[in-house]
């Protein structure tokens, strides 16, 4: 049998109708469908089919149920108090969908990522629960929706990948008019003019986007979005090259080989990716008062390696919080010092170097100054004394932290991501406590339990972000990962209570390097860096830094804290989760913050 809910509620058999009989039946079977994996009571089935209480009650939902089992040949089971569907695999046309959308996110070519979305899309044939009424189909309809529109997204970012950006335009075009509040979206038909070679009219969509987020909302487009005008503005190279990761586009478009874990600030990603990696894991025996720079966080001791399978995205250690003094409990500050900075061995990023050449008629000065000093025989000597050009220091690194010591997040330095009502974010204890309750469900536009802050600011160039955490509620097998992101710089560095991988931390960094631990410690510090383009991710540990797993990467970096579902297919083990972070701080040059946010003017 063929199953179809993406559209019209039927049910082929032969490639013909089967009648399924009347528009109960038609709602009970869309829903049965909808839950396949579940057992579903006659008091739930109550409440989501009828608006008001049918009069015979539990008997009325049997004698839906009989007739439908009847049309369906008997593939509803009763289980105890409830009810179940039983199907074979294929047979239900959003079952396929997911299973594509899976596919295509462990596919490494982005021809083979297009072409798996694409046959995706093609399942839908209409308004998904055509034909249904009742409680559940609004919630329901909006979800499905939801999700197609993140894999055309995703499909969308391949054929970017794939360089078919003048084709793409025209179809951007029509859906940021039916989706006009969809960033992604917008980001994406910038690029795809940029690449175009329409620049003027990738600027021109940037300020329309700027205008109606203003108008509509009173905000200002995303970080990504920002970053994305400012590299089109100093035609930065890296737009040029359609398989490297954009500025814009989240982690998940250069992920081959595993699920996306999404932060962002915006961006995590709909399309589940099964996949196992190795990981090596290498310890550095540094004293916890001098911590590894960047400049040798390459030299890392090898202490240990180990063969370790993951799926989800991130790692970490122990660690005593640091003492915070109640004079400075939140701070954002400038460095102004000349001693070597955390970045020290950093160089300023050459996309942020602009050359301005000015001709004037003046005529230019010596190279070398004459002074003539008077002599007893009455001759003239000259002295030549050289001309010293001033050096142009380098940019000081600028570091943005939080102690999160106030009563409330600080908007200045973080916004906020919820997905669902059953998650919270709040300061207390002088700490940022991130909550999972246990009645948290998948929603936004990757379909995820998401709970998160993203920085205001984001660093184009070299960085060295860190997070002390706690673990105050952390269920085995919860499906759920707490950690810290590098958002469009793709990295993650964290812990997963998996119940397919079990307990690990784990760390993912662009373009396909990632690696997990077992490790039993319930806190410790989180550390991503990036160095002349190569990010690390570390976790604290034995009272060194081990490093997770490394990379080359580019992409203005966004930082987040976060506790999400890692994807769209592991089902949330319904025990309340909470992590708590403290001592956030992140150090580099040049940070491209919004008015109001991030460090003092410069």
């Amino acid at each position: 049998m063929d199953f179809r809910i993406l559209g019209s509620v039927e049910v082929l058999t032969g490639g013909q109708p089967l009648p399924v009989g009347g528009p109960k039946q038609r709602a009970l079977l869309a829903y049965l469908l909808l839950n396949e994996q579940d057992v579903v009571s006659a008091e739930r089935l109550i409440e989501e089919l009828w608006y008001d209480p049918p009069g015979g009650g539990v008997q009325a939902v049997q004698t839906q149920v009989s007739r439908l089992r009847r049309a369906l040949g008997g593939r509803i089971t009763t289980s105890g108090s409830g009810y179940t569907i039983d199907l074979e695999p294929g047979e239900l046309d959003l079952g396929r969908f997911r299973s594509l959308l899976a596919e295509a996110g462990a596919a490494l070519e982005p021809g083979e990522r297009s072409r798996l979305l694409r046959e995706a899309d093609a399942l839908w044939h209409g308004t998904p629960l055509q034909g249904v009424d009742g409680p559940f189909v609004a919630a329901e309809v909006r979800a499905l929706e939801e999700l197609r529109l993140a894999a055309v997204e995703e499909r969308i970012e391949a054929d970017l990948d794939a360089g078919r950006h003048a084709a793409l335009v025209a179809e951007l075009s029509s859906l940021v008019s039916r989706h006009p509040l969809r960033e992604r979206l917008r980001g994406q038909l910038i690029l795809a003019l940029y690449r175009s070679d329409r620049q003027a009219e990738a600027l021109s969509a940037f300020r329309d986007t700027r205008r109606m987020l203003d108008e509509e909302l009173g905000i200002e487009p995303s970080p990504a979005l920002r970053e994305l005008e400012l590299a089109i503005l100093r035609h930065d190279p890296s737009l040029a090259r359609p398989a490297a990761p954009r500025l814009g586009a989240t982690e998940e478009s250069t992920r081959p080989r595993r699920r996306r874990a999404g932060l962002a600030v915006g961006a995590v990603v709909a399309l589940g990716v099964i996949a196992a990696a190795t990981a090596a894991l290498t310890h550095n025996a540094d004293p916890e008062s001098a911590p590894p720079t960047p400049a040798t966080s390459s030299t890392v001791t090898q202490a240990a390696r180990r063969t370790t399978h993951v799926t989800s995205t991130h790692h970490p250690r122990r660690r005593i919080p640091r003492h915070r003094s109640p004079a400075t409990t939140r701070q954002v500050v400038r460095t102004t010092t000349t001693s070597a900075p955390v970045l020290a061995a950093a160089a300023p990023p050459q996309q942020q170097t602009t050359t301005t050449q000015t001709t004037s008629a003046v005529t230019t000065k010596p190279a070398a100054q004459t002074k003539t000093t008077p002599s007893h025989k009455s001759t003239a000597r000259t002295k030549t004394t050289p001309t010293r050009t001033p050096a142009t220091p380098p940019p000081k690194p600028v570091t943005i932290s939080d102690t999160f010591g106030g009563d409330f997040v600080d908007p200045t330095i973080w916004h906020q991501v919820t997905t669902d009502a059953n998650v919270s974010i709040a300061e207390q204890n002088g700490e940022l406590v991130l909550t999972v309750g246990p009645a948290a469900v998948r929603g936004g536009a990757y379909n995820q339990i998401d709970v998160h802050v993203g920085t205001q600011c984001s660093f184009p160039g070299d960085f060295d972000a860190r997070v002390d955490f706690n673990l105050l509620e952390w269920p085995q097998a919860d499906n759920i990962f707490v950690g810290l992101s590098a958002i469009f710089a793709g990295s993650v560095v964290g812990r997963e209570s998996s119940s397919q991988w079990g307990d690990n931390y784990v760390a993912w960094v662009v373009p396909g390097n990632n690696g997990s631990v077992a490790l039993p410690d319930t806190s410790g510090s989180l550390r991503i860096t990036r160095v002349k383009g190569t990010e690390t991710a570390y976790v604290r540990h034995g009272g060194g830094w081990s490093r997770v797993a490394a990379g080359r990467s580019q992409g203005a970096a966004v930082f987040g804290l976060q506790a999400m579902s890692p994807d769209a297919t592991s089902a949330f083990g319904q025990q309340e989760l909470k992590v708590a972070f403290d001592n956030f701080t992140v150090t580099g040059t040049n940070p491209i913050c919004p008015p109001g946010s991030g460090p003092p003017s410069r």
